[in-house]
């Protein structure tokens, strides 16, 4: 698994080395966030490859798009947003223990079903996704981007805690706070 996983990452950084690290860091944070909440060694497993390759999808995605400096059209959003489901369709026929493929498919779904592919709500979401998309939030926000420069990590938190229990789920922004606000706390 660990041979094939590494496969996929030197596939991704060949063509966009940015997503790769991205992918690590959320991973990252994923898993601090998942063994604070107290998951099993093998939800914590599952976590870390869903996070390893959450945007593995991206491959159909065309490079220019995805490094694109400017703001993307309507229609630019809609070909990114496919990520996910592109993803899935990948991992789906390889069987995977605890369906790291379906975090990864959630990923971007929202507690009140703004989010995509599907538009879940709550606990439609599974914990798993719901745990990588506030990661991925956090890392995305604390990054910069070809669009943009950092945001920091008090934006990044203060994004999270003013949508928790809107958009992402309230006990993982806590857990994640927690562990990350103590870092701002020692900057401040």
């Amino acid at each position: 698994m660990e041979a094939f996983i590494q496969v996929l990452e030197s596939m991704m950084a060949a063509r966009d080395p940015y997503t790769v690290g991205h992918q690590r860091r959320v991973s990252q944070i994923a898993c601090n966030i998942g063994r604070e909440m107290g998951l099993s060694e093998d939800r914590l497993h599952n976590l870390r490859i869903a996070g390893t390759l959450h945007d593995l999808g991206k491959v159909a995605i065309p490079s220019d798009l995805l490094a694109k400096p400017g703001k993307l059209t309507t229609l630019e959003f809609a070909l990114i947003k496919t990520h996910p489901q592109v993803a899935h369709h990948i991992l789906e026929p390889i069987t995977l223990l605890g369906n790291p493929a379906k975090i990864i498919l959630q990923h971007h779904e929202r507690l009140n079903g703004s989010g995509y592919p599907q538009g879940l709500k709550g606990e439609e979401i599974i914990l798993e996704a719901r745990i990588l998309g506030v990661a991925d939030v956090m890392e995305v926000m604390c990054s910069h981007r070809p669009y943009r420069a950092s945001l920091g990590l008090a934006a990044a938190l203060d994004e999270l805690t003013r949508n928790q229990g809107i958009l992402y789920d309230a006990a993982v922004v806590q857990t994640c706070l927690k562990l990350y606000g103590q870092d701002l706390r020692r900057h401040a």
